[in-house]
C-alpha cells in the first residue's frame, strides 16, 4: 500500500508537466504574485473539496507535501531540494508559518 501511494505522489501533474515542452505564450505571462494568488486559491478549493469528502487534514497535508517534494526533486535534484527543506525547517522553527486566530 505504501509503495502505491508513493507512486501516485511521484505521478503528480506537476511532475508530469516537467517533461512537457513549454508552449509559447502570446500574452504576458502572469506575474509571480499573480501565480501565487492563483495557486493559493486553487489549493484552498482543493483542500476544502477533499475535506468535504472526508479526507482528514493530516492525510491532505502529508500527501500535498509528498507530491510537492517528488516534483521538486524531479525538477531540481536531491541536494537542492534538501537545501530548500533545511531553509524551510528554519522558517518553521522561527514561527513564519504560525498564525494567531482572529478574535471576532
Amino acid at each position: 500500500m505504501v509503495r502505491e501511494i508513493k507512486e501516485m505522489a511521484m505521478d503528480t501533474a506537476l511532475a508530469r508537466k516537467l517533461d512537457e515542452p513549454v508552449e509559447s505564450m502570446t500574452v504576458e505571462p502572469p506575474t509571480n504574485e499573480e501565480q501565487r494568488k492563483l495557486c493559493f486559491d486553487l489549493f484552498n478549493r482543493y483542500w476544502e473539496g477533499a475535506a468535504k469528502q472526508g479526507v482528514e487534514f493530516e492525510v491532505l497535508g502529508t500527501m500535498s507535501v509528498s507530491a510537492a517534494l517528488f516534483a521538486l526533486v524531479a525538477k531540481y535534484g536531491i541536494e537542492t531540494t534538501a537545501e530548500f527543506l533545511d531553509d524551510l525547517a528554519k522558517s518553521v522553527r522561527n514561527g513564519e508559518f504560525s498564525f494567531q486566530a482572529k478574535k471576532n
